[in-house]
């Protein structure tokens, strides 16, 4: 019970101290919290956290004429000194070469069709043109012993040679019509194996060509820094990456600017043009100053798993000290919104609005009235009155009491 009622008596002394230092004060017997109105500075800031960044970069990315997802097999360290022309990054060729052998395969069991069936077209053709040579032997043989002397044939011999005759006549024009039709059926073949193997020799090339283009290079000398993915997160060996994606960067680390988010409720007052204090978490006693110079115009998750949604925007630093400004260091910001002398403000809970109007209760007495006001710049916490009040007023900082309102 004692140790009880020593930290109620500590969090009461807390709460005196927290209550003169705020200018507050209790009124009276109603047990309504009030302040005393006065002039003052009013400063409004948006806090905001992210890491510094290049100004100018060059991308270094998966290359153009890669066909197809790729797996990425090895990469260089992350802030690795590079010189142009060195291996960043390796992508798996396995799946690759395993289907070029695949299509050369069957590029070459196409051939080896090709080639069987050219033998068999030349034996069919071989086998109609002895089989037309002979029936034209045969047929010559008929005309040339074929005679109509019923003195020498009786009639049904006649007959029978003359069928034999029109018989060889029908035999020698199959044979003449084979011959063509086999060789047009043998054309056809062969071009559909030749198409068959031209779209696997495109097949070919195309996984040629990737095996050709399975390491990442840099384009010049400098410092190769990881390039966060859409979803924030970055390239890691297993990622499946496509021609054109950007797995970095090689910055020009002689301008540095700070990339920075703002919780979306915290952005209101947020522009181009506001001047800015960067703060580098490893320095935090060496301000920086500078200006906001880009701002997104929609606000996201920062995270793909999170729902909370900032404001990306940029801060141009007014200098840039390359010892210990690196690409990715985390940095704070400070943005200056507002910045106003010798003027009234209120906190937010003290101010009352409907239908747009806008009041406060002013203390008259033992009692609140109700006063209108003007409202100007609101931050989370104070906004200023433009007109309404004066310097000395009181007023309630909650709602009254009906039995307090005169």
């Amino acid at each position: 019970m004692k140790n009880h009622s020593l930290i109620a008596l500590a969090l009461i002394t807390q709460a005196l101290i927290a209550l003169a230092l705020s200018g507050c004060q209790p009124s009276g017997n109603d047990g309504v919290l009030t302040m005393t109105v006065s002039r003052g500075e009013f400063q409004v800031n948006i806090p905001a956290s992210g890491e510094l960044e290049a100004a100018q970069s060059t991308p270094v990315v998966v290359p153009t004429g890669l066909r197809g997802p790729q797996s990425l097999a090895w990469i260089q360290n992350n802030f690795t000194q590079v010189k142009a022309g060195d291996v960043v990054a390796r992508l798996d060729d396995t799946r690759e070469s395993f289907r070029l052998q695949m299509e050369a395969f069957d590029f070459e069991r196409l051939a080896q069709d090709a080639q069987i069936q050219t033998e068999k077209d030349l034996t069919l053709s071989q086998s109609l043109t002895l089989g037309s040579k002979v029936t034209g032997n045969e047929r010559q043989l008929a005309e040339r012993f074929f005679s109509e002397d019923e003195r020498v044939y009786t009639k049904i011999d006649i007959i029978d040679q003359m069928r034999n005759k029109e018989y060889l006549d029908a035999k020698l024009d199959y044979f003449q019509w084979g011959g063509t039709q086999h060789q047009a059926q043998a054309d056809a073949e062969q071009a559909l194996i030749k198409l068959k193997q031209k779209g696997h020799q495109a097949k070919m090339d195309r996984y040629q060509g990737n095996l050709s283009q399975m390491e990442i290079i840099a384009p010049h000398d400098g410092l190769f820094v990881y390039q966060a993915g859409w979803d924030g997160a970055f390239p890691v060996v297993g990622d499946m990456i496509w021609s054109g994606f950007p797995i970095g960067i090689l910055p020009d680390t002689s301008v540095m600017q700070a990339r920075v988010y703002v919780l979306e409720s915290e952005a209101v007052g947020l522009a181009i043009g506001k001047q800015a204090t960067v703060t580098l978490d490893a320095y935090p006693e060496r301000p920086f100053s500078g200006t906001v110079t880009q701002v997104d115009a929609l606000a996201k998750p920062k995270d793909r798993d999170s729902p909370v949604n900032y404001f990306q925007f940029t801060i141009s630093l007014d200098q840039t000290l390359p010892a210990i400004m690196q690409p990715g260091r985390q940095v704070n910001a400070k943005v200056q919104v507002l910045d106003l002398n010798d003027v009234l403000t209120v906190p937010n809970q003290a101010l009352f609005q409907k239908d747009g109007r806008y009041w406060v209760f002013l203390k008259q007495g033992g009692g609140f009235v109700r006063r209108d006001v003007t409202p100007g710049h609101r931050s989370l916490n104070r906004t200023e009155i433009t007109a309404g009040l004066n310097p000395g007023d009181v007023i309630a900082l909650t709602t009254p009491p009906k039995r307090s309102q005169l």
